[in-house]
């Protein structure tokens, strides 16, 4: 039996099996643990600036 909360009905969300997450399909990263979305790694070789020099404050 659902519950209600400020007049609002709340629903029980189950979690999707590994099989059928439409994270895990689309090749995107997944929350859920033990999902293979958790594995996702960049397909990238550059990988940014080793250091960055930031801007000066502004002084007004």
């Amino acid at each position: 039996m659902p519950r209600r909360k400020y007049g609002r009905l709340r629903k029980t969300v189950e979690l999707p099996p590994k099989e059928n997450c439409s994270r895990c399909r689309s090749g995107k990263y997944c929350p859920i643990p033990g999902h293979s979305g958790q594995e996702v790694k960049p397909h990238r070789e550059w990988m940014g600036p080793e250091k960055v020099s930031k801007r000066k404050a502004k002084s007004n």
